[in-house]
């Protein structure tokens, strides 16, 4: 079994050994890189199972380097524990703000780091075996029937019998006549001459015997010409045999086509039901991770049943965050405005581009840790696409002027959401 993989990004050579060692104990395959330059370059070829980030490097230091993994789709998903001597609040809330889903002491102990790895499921986890489906089995026990070929042998058959039977009748006329020969003529002896009634005797016996073979050889034409028109029955009863076997086999195929077809039919109806019913409960609270606890139990209800109905696919999560109205608060932070506040008077209205995608991205510790658990599932697989605010389902009005921060809210609230599209295999490109 291949063991995980963990990437350390440290510009000390002494913490990457250290920390290298540590997870190597916990089975871990273990590749670092000194720069977060040299890290980014790395995961456009390879993707690791964890990421552990130093914070102060030469360049680009550990909280961009979070932010550009997590703004890429293809690494987005990839779990980022920030391993760093910085503390405080304050950077533990930056860091988890950027997607990181946690930060570790570079004094941490080795039994610390194999609480986080079974926190994250990357010890102890065994890939679930693929389950084929049977295919459609069609009967095979219909009767062959000869072929062009199989006539040619019989008629060749045929006629070596007749042939066989020809040759051993002349050999048994031959050896006839020479015994009655033998038996009717005597020597001759040189003093005495030839009587007259051996003549006439030998003649009437080689008449005798041609009528015979003649006899011989008409009834073994009759039985020749009888042979080759049962023969023929014969060939005329299988060919329709054969054709009434062809007509039944390709009607079973229609109808094993059409019920296949409908089965097919009633799959896909369930499918869509499902689809709209998991998006009902699409939208999630300001500030929350878009996939936390609560999205992981609505996905695992979710592919429990679209196991039961042999679905084979792409299970696609589309992330969206909402455009809020903000206010500061005590601590200079940004939080939802009061609904009665005009919104005119908002500090702010939604997050940058940038900003707000890597929210749409974000993802809770168990949640990353159970994809992490399906990487090797062939039959579904799931995509996470964070659109960030690219995309509102509702469109904002173009002035705020005139309306509350509750009215502008409740349009953002719409927008905030995590939206399933199933794509059987049957509809993919």
């Amino acid at each position: 079994m291949a063991h995980k993989c963990a990437l350390i990004v440290d510009d000390s050579r002494t913490a990457r050994q250290v920390l290298g060692e540590m997870l190597a104990a916990n089975r871990l395959r273990v590749e670092t890189a000194s720069s977060a330059e040299e890290a980014l370059e790395y995961l456009r070829r390879s993707r690791p199972d964890v990421i552990f980030m130093d914070h102060l490097m030469p360049g680009m230091d550990g909280l961009q380097a979070v932010q550009a993994i997590k703004s890429n789709p293809a690494t987005a998903t990839i779990p980022i524990m920030m391993y760093t001597s910085q503390a405080g609040e304050v950077y533990v809330g930056q860091a988890r703000a950027l997607g990181a889903v946690g930060v570790l002491p570079k004094q941490i102990k080795a039994v610390e780091v194999s609480e986080v790895l079974r926190s994250l499921r990357l010890v102890d986890d065994e890939a679930a075996p693929e389950v084929a489906e049977p295919p459609v089995q069609i009967p095979r026990d219909l009767p062959r029937l000869p072929d062009e070929g199989d006539r040619t042998d019989l008629r060749r058959w045929l006629r070596e019998q007749f042939e066989g039977q020809t040759t051993a009748l002349r050999a048994d006329v031959e050896a006839t006549v020479s015994r009655l020969l033998g038996e009717q003529v005597p020597q001759p002896r040189p003093a005495a001459p030839l009587r007259s009634w051996l003549t006439p005797l030998l003649v009437l016996t080689l008449t005798v015997l041609a009528g015979a073979f003649f006899w011989l050889h008409l009834d073994t034409q009759r039985k020749w010409r009888a042979a080759v028109e049962q023969n023929t029955s014969l060939m005329a009863a299988m060919t329709v045999r054969r054709a009434s076997a062809a007509a039944t086999a390709a009607n079973t195929v229609r109808q094993l086509d059409a019920e296949r077809d409908a089965v097919s039919s009633r799959s896909g109806e369930f499918v869509r039901a499902l689809e709209w019913g998991v998006n009902q409960s699409a939208t999630f609270p300001p500030g929350a991770e878009p996939f936390d606890s609560r999205r992981l139990e609505t996905l695992r209800g979710l592919l429990e049943r679209l196991a039961t109905l042999g679905f084979t696919g792409v299970v696609q999560l589309d992330s969206h965050v909402g455009d809020f109205c903000y206010v500061r608060g005590p601590d200079d932070s940004l939080m939802p405005a009061p609904d009665s506040l005009p919104a005119t008077d908002c500090a702010r209205i939604g997050l940058g581009a940038d900003e707000a995608r890597s929210v749409s991205a974000r993802q809770s510790v168990v949640f990353a840790s159970f994809l992490g658990t399906r990487t090797t599932d062939a039959a579904v697989r799931i995509e996470i696409v964070p659109h960030g605010n690219a995309a509102p389902r509702v469109p904002y009005p173009a002035d705020p002027q005139g309306l509350t921060a509750g009215e502008w809210n409740a349009i953002a609230r719409e927008n905030q959401r995590v939206s399933v599209t199933l794509w059987p295999d049957t509809l993919l490109p």
